[in-house]
């Protein structure tokens, strides 16, 4: 692994770290699940995703912004996996946005560049 991607990795384990008690806050206000593992796996595959983007994440866009939409994408995929088709409509209702803003999300899955990182995001999150 270079330098570059050794910072990368670095820089984003120090963005989990500040934002993942946020983001993990903010899926137990939006979904209402009181489930730790749920929970935990919803916050886990926001910061893969996230992963998956890092490029955009460190680059010129503002990271709150990214993680802001992936969130929501995670929280309204979450949501209708479940058939909470009335509490997507309230999200909706109380944001006032559209889950197809966020189909740039939903293209084709770039690999990341660091085998098992997945892994390291969950050691990570279970450290804290």
């Amino acid at each position: 692994m270079n330098n570059t991607e050794t910072d990368k990795i670095r820089m984003f384990e120090h963005f989990v770290d500040l934002y993942s008690p946020s983001v993990y806050s903010a899926i137990v206000k939006l979904t209402g699940l009181t489930d730790e593992g749920a929970l935990e796996t919803l916050t886990i595959d926001v910061f893969a995703d996230l992963w998956k983007y890092n490029e955009d994440l460190f680059g010129e866009l503002q990271p709150p912004a990214l993680l802001y939409r992936t969130l929501l994408h995670h929280i309204f995929l979450y949501l209708r996996k479940h058939g909470s088709e009335d509490q997507i409509l309230q999200l909706q209702n109380l944001l006032l946005i559209d889950p197809s803003h966020y189909a740039p999300f939903l293209q084709p899955e770039k690999k990341a560049s660091s085998i098992g990182f997945l892994n390291r995001i969950k050691e990570i999150w279970k450290a804290r």
